[in-house]
Formats: C-alpha cells, sequence, structure tokens
C-alpha cells in the first residue's frame, strides 16, 4: 500500500490532491496580480506553450524556473492550482521581473 500511495504521490493528479488539503493562502492583492499575468501572457489557458516551446503553462514559466519554485515535470501539464501557487512563490520571493511584459 505504501508503494501504491508513494507512486500516485508523485503524479501530477496525486500532488494536486494531496495540495488540496494544505492550507494555501494567497493574498488579494497577489491573487489580483496573477490574475492579470495570467491573462497577459497565456490568456488563461493553463496549457499554452510559447516561445517555441521555451515557455510553458498559465504564467509561461520555462523549466528551470519551474524547477526553482519547486515543480516538476512539464508546467503545462500541470493543475491550474498547482501552476497559481508555483506562480505566486515565484512573484512572492523574487518579485514580477520574470514576466517583463505583463509583471
Amino acid at each position: 500500500m505504501k508503494r501504491r500511495f508513494a507512486n500516485w504521490s508523485q503524479t501530477y493528479e496525486g500532488r494536486a490532491t494531496i495540495n488540496r488539503f494544505r492550507v494555501r493562502r494567497i493574498p488579494d492583492w497577489g491573487r489580483a496580480h496573477l490574475s492579470s499575468i495570467a491573462w497577459c501572457e497565456s490568456r488563461n489557458n493553463p496549457r499554452a506553450i510559447g516561445g517555441g516551446g521555451a515557455y510553458r503553462g498559465l504564467y509561461q514559466f520555462s523549466f528551470s524556473t519551474w524547477r526553482v519554485v519547486g515543480g516538476s515535470g512539464d508546467p503545462a501539464a500541470a493543475p491550474r492550482s498547482e501552476q497559481t501557487w508555483r506562480a505566486w512563490v515565484l512573484l512572492k520571493n523574487h518579485g514580477s521581473g520574470h514576466w517583463p511584459v505583463c509583471g
């Protein structure tokens, strides 16, 4: 049973389910800022791919930036909630400089 849970918890669906039970709070100003970034970057499409495949997902993460904020795999394949949380971590810790046009 432990092995099966360990395998499942490594998938995007498993992480999204587990993360739903954590208390995650993004302040209103952060949600508003992230909402405008998502609209500008991808027109709110969590599966968007831009820059010849270099930037992916709702907030157009590069693979290296995605890993810096704790993500694994393809950002465009992650659930919207995970993308938003990772974008919040990036915005909170490093500012909006990672989105030079939309930040």
